[in-house]
Protein backbone atom coordinates (compact mmCIF):
# COMPACT_ATOMS: atom_id res chain seq x y z
CA UNK A 1 0.00 0.00 0.00
CA UNK A 2 1.68 3.21 -1.16
CA UNK A 3 1.19 6.78 -0.13
CA UNK A 4 -0.58 7.51 -3.42
CA UNK A 5 -3.24 4.79 -3.10
CA UNK A 6 -5.78 7.13 -1.52
CA UNK A 7 -5.45 10.49 -3.32
CA UNK A 8 -8.92 11.79 -2.40
CA UNK A 9 -8.55 11.49 1.36
CA UNK A 10 -6.63 14.05 3.38
CA UNK A 11 -3.24 12.84 4.56
CA UNK A 12 -3.64 14.60 7.87
CA UNK A 13 -6.56 15.80 9.96
CA UNK A 14 -6.27 18.30 12.81
CA UNK A 15 -8.25 17.20 15.87
CA UNK A 16 -7.47 20.01 18.30
CA UNK A 17 -5.56 23.22 18.55
CA UNK A 18 -2.86 23.50 21.16
CA UNK A 19 -3.48 25.69 24.14
CA UNK A 20 -7.22 25.04 24.32
CA UNK A 21 -7.98 22.77 27.27
CA UNK A 22 -9.94 19.67 26.35
CA UNK A 23 -11.31 19.20 29.84
CA UNK A 24 -11.64 21.70 32.64
CA UNK A 25 -12.64 21.60 36.28
CA UNK A 26 -16.24 22.39 35.38
CA UNK A 27 -16.54 19.16 33.39
CA UNK A 28 -15.24 16.96 36.22
CA UNK A 29 -17.78 15.28 38.44
CA UNK A 30 -17.79 13.31 41.66
CA UNK A 31 -15.99 13.94 44.91
CA UNK A 32 -14.01 17.07 45.74
CA UNK A 33 -10.79 15.26 44.75
CA UNK A 34 -12.13 14.26 41.35
CA UNK A 35 -11.37 17.56 39.56
CA UNK A 36 -7.83 17.60 40.92
CA UNK A 37 -7.24 13.96 39.96
CA UNK A 38 -8.70 14.55 36.50
CA UNK A 39 -6.40 17.50 35.92
CA UNK A 40 -3.41 15.56 37.25
CA UNK A 41 -4.20 12.61 34.98
CA UNK A 42 -4.60 14.98 32.05
CA UNK A 43 -1.23 16.57 32.82
CA UNK A 44 0.51 13.18 32.89
CA UNK A 45 -1.19 12.19 29.64
CA UNK A 46 -0.10 15.41 27.96
CA UNK A 47 3.46 15.01 29.25
CA UNK A 48 3.60 11.48 27.82
CA UNK A 49 2.36 12.75 24.46
CA UNK A 50 5.11 15.35 24.10
CA UNK A 51 8.00 13.06 25.06
CA UNK A 52 9.74 11.70 21.95
CA UNK A 53 9.95 7.95 21.47
CA UNK A 54 13.07 5.91 20.77
CA UNK A 55 12.87 4.11 17.40
CA UNK A 56 11.79 0.79 18.94
CA UNK A 57 9.17 2.54 21.10
CA UNK A 58 7.75 4.39 18.09
CA UNK A 59 7.66 1.07 16.22
CA UNK A 60 5.66 -0.55 19.05
CA UNK A 61 3.35 2.46 19.31
CA UNK A 62 2.64 2.44 15.57
CA UNK A 63 2.16 -1.33 15.67
CA UNK A 64 -0.59 -0.90 18.26
CA UNK A 65 -2.24 2.01 16.41
CA UNK A 66 -2.16 0.19 13.06
CA UNK A 67 -3.56 -2.97 14.63
CA UNK A 68 -6.39 -0.95 16.19
CA UNK A 69 -7.17 0.66 12.82
CA UNK A 70 -7.19 -2.73 11.07
CA UNK A 71 -9.61 -4.06 13.68
CA UNK A 72 -11.83 -1.01 13.10
CA UNK A 73 -11.70 -1.72 9.35
CA UNK A 74 -12.90 -5.29 9.94
CA UNK A 75 -15.72 -4.06 12.18
CA UNK A 76 -16.77 -1.44 9.63
CA UNK A 77 -18.05 -4.20 7.33
CA UNK A 78 -21.19 -4.62 9.46
CA UNK A 79 -23.58 -2.03 10.86
CA UNK A 80 -23.03 -2.70 14.58
CA UNK A 81 -19.28 -2.56 13.99
CA UNK A 82 -19.62 0.88 12.40
CA UNK A 83 -21.67 2.02 15.40
CA UNK A 84 -19.00 0.64 17.75
CA UNK A 85 -16.27 2.44 15.79
CA UNK A 86 -18.18 5.72 15.90
CA UNK A 87 -18.78 5.58 19.67
CA UNK A 88 -15.26 4.36 20.49
CA UNK A 89 -13.67 6.97 18.24
CA UNK A 90 -11.74 4.37 16.28
CA UNK A 91 -11.11 4.94 12.60
CA UNK A 92 -10.43 2.43 9.86
CA UNK A 93 -8.61 5.06 7.80
CA UNK A 94 -6.63 7.22 10.27
CA UNK A 95 -4.58 6.81 13.44
CA UNK A 96 -4.51 9.45 16.22
CA UNK A 97 -1.17 11.03 17.09
CA UNK A 98 0.16 13.90 19.15
CA UNK A 99 2.28 16.51 17.42
CA UNK A 100 5.50 14.93 18.69
CA UNK A 101 4.40 11.47 17.56
CA UNK A 102 3.37 12.83 14.16
CA UNK A 103 6.68 14.62 13.60
CA UNK A 104 8.56 11.43 14.51
CA UNK A 105 6.33 9.32 12.26
CA UNK A 106 6.88 11.62 9.29
CA UNK A 107 10.62 11.55 9.97
CA UNK A 108 10.66 7.74 10.10
CA UNK A 109 8.86 7.67 6.73
CA UNK A 110 11.43 10.09 5.27
CA UNK A 111 8.90 12.92 4.95
CA UNK A 112 9.44 16.52 6.04
CA UNK A 113 6.73 17.37 8.60
CA UNK A 114 4.62 20.43 7.71
CA UNK A 115 5.52 23.62 9.59
CA UNK A 116 2.05 23.99 11.12
CA UNK A 117 2.39 20.85 13.24
CA UNK A 118 2.92 21.71 16.89
CA UNK A 119 4.03 19.40 19.68
CA UNK A 120 0.87 19.78 21.77
CA UNK A 121 -1.51 19.41 18.84
CA UNK A 122 -3.76 16.38 18.25
CA UNK A 123 -3.84 14.94 14.74
CA UNK A 124 -4.93 11.96 12.70
CA UNK A 125 -2.61 10.51 10.06
CA UNK A 126 -3.87 8.50 7.11
CA UNK A 127 -3.17 4.80 7.50
CA UNK A 128 -0.95 4.36 4.44
CA UNK A 129 1.50 7.01 5.68
CA UNK A 130 1.59 5.43 9.14
CA UNK A 131 2.25 2.05 7.49
CA UNK A 132 5.10 3.58 5.48
CA UNK A 133 6.76 4.82 8.69
CA UNK A 134 6.12 1.47 10.41
CA UNK A 135 7.78 -0.44 7.56
CA UNK A 136 10.81 1.88 7.60
CA UNK A 137 11.17 1.49 11.37
CA UNK A 138 10.89 -2.28 11.05
CA UNK A 139 13.82 -2.33 8.63
CA UNK A 140 15.82 -0.01 10.88
CA UNK A 141 15.21 -2.10 14.00
CA UNK A 142 15.96 -5.43 12.30
CA UNK A 143 19.38 -4.20 11.10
Amino acid sequence: MGASDEPRKAILRILSEPGKPQMGISSATGSSLSPALSLLGSAFSEAADIMPFKADELFGFLHFRLHTAHQAKKRSRWSLGRVYNRFSGQSAEYIPLSGTQLIQTFSAAGIQAPDFIVIRGRYELRLDYAQQAYDALKKQIEV
